[in-house]
């Protein structure tokens, strides 16, 4: 198992810190140096730097795809409390595969497979092009999002040092204001900004008619096509829902958790879809199963309006696949697996969706367009 599985070799990683790999987080101790017998495939390598005082910093990760019997090695940097931005040498890592089997093996923990099995139900389809598209250009997923001045002056410290000694009638501090106010207006660092596939707002097609306008406000169908279209296979949407869903979960991401429920949004409401993709839905309701699992009862619930959007969601859904044109006669098809999906629900959640009508958020609610007068039929004057 030791050569076939592949090695995490860590070095420097102070005592303290906090460290995992997919869904087991430990705190590391002074002999600490990796992990080894890591099954081949995607997985998340995370840490977070603790202070002297026990506070954790925000979380910090990346995803990386292992291959059997693979060696990845990676320094701490101490001073910038996160890995080694600068390239470990060939020589060096070399020198690391002769010791594995040397001094090197009793310093490295030994995979956790507790929640192996979990882990590969929530990455099904989270393919190497899937997550070389959605991933940030560095590569590194911050749970705190890093920031930068929207005008960001380098010589802004003699700048502003000078203009606070100077004195006058006013102006300078007037111009003083202005560019600290220039220094509070911060942009997110492209290079740190996960690619979300982009959610058309437009609705509906250029040519449509003010009745196929009202149909697809009401169906999300048009948008989700639109976003298959822009993968190359279809399922790929789905590794963006599961990328997402476990970027929020173990990267404790939280623009990802709004990008799922924009996700399951436009799935749930995509009612003429399910005829042409049933075999997509039916891995949704899988992918979706398997993520559910990980989350309280009470967790989509608003604590302003108490209302749980997945319910209203999955009602639709629900609703959707009953009549959709889909064979039904068979245990394995779509309307059975969703049957099944929607009583396991009630069972372990306590969910019920006999009450919920499957609402649309404002964003989602129906386009109503007035067809004019010159539209209407004609009839008696009243």
């Amino acid at each position: 198992m030791l050569a076939q599985g592949a090695t995490l070799v860590f070095l420097d990683v102070p005592a303290g810190t906090e460290f995992g790999v997919d869904m087991q987080t430990n705190v590391v101790g002074e002999k600490f140096r990796g992990v080894k017998m890591i099954p081949a495939g995607l997985h998340f390598i995370h840490y977070s730097a603790v202070s002297k005082t026990g506070a954790s910093a925000p979380r910090t990760g990346f995803f990386h795809y292992f291959e059997k019997g693979e060696i990845l090695v990676k320094k701490w940097d101490k001073a910038a409390e996160d890995v080694s931005s600068e390239p470990v040498s060939e020589e060096e890592v070399e020198r690391l595969k002769v010791n594995l089997r040397g001094d090197l093996d009793q310093y490295l923990a030994v995979f956790s497979y507790v929640d192996w099995c979990s882990w590969i139900a929530l990455t099904r389809h989270v393919t190497r092009e899937v997550l070389e598209r959605l991933q940030p250009e560095s590569c590194v997923i911050h749970s705190a999002t890093p920031f930068e001045p929207v005008k960001f002056c380098s010589r802004r410290g003699p700048d502003l040092a000078s203009m606070a000694s100077s004195s006058g009638d006013g102006g300078e501090d007037v111009h003083l204001a202005d560019r600290a106010r220039e220094l509070l207006q911060l942009k997110e660092l492209p290079e740190y900004r996960i690619r979300f596939t982009e959610i058309p707002r437009k609705r509906h097609p250029s040519n449509a008619t003010p009745a196929e306008i009202t149909r697809h406000g009401m169906d999300s169908s048009y948008v989700l096509e639109r976003m298959l279209s822009s993968w190359p296979r279809e399922h790929d949407l789905l590794g963006e829902l599961q990328f997402v869903f476990v970027c929020f979960l173990v990267g404790h991401v939280y623009p990802c958790f709004e990008q799922w429920q924009k996700l399951v949004r436009v799935f749930c409401n995509s009612s003429e879809a399910i005829d042409r993709h049933p075999g997509l839905f039916s891995d949704l309701i899988s992918v979706l199963h398997f993520q559910l699992r990980e989350v309280p009862c009470d967790f989509f619930v608003d604590i302003v309006s108490r209302k749980n959007f997945l319910t209203e969601a999955l009602a639709l859904l629900f609703r959707n696949i009953a009549e959709s044109a889909v064979e039904d006669d068979s245990p394995a098809s779509l309307k059975m697996k969703a049957f099944r999906f929607k009583m396991s629900l009630t069972k372990m959640m306590g969910w019920s969706f006999e009450g919920a009508h499957g609402e649309l958020s404002d964003e989602d609610a129906p386009v109503i367009v007035d067809l004019g007068d010159e539209h209407k039929p004609e009839g008696p004057n009243w």
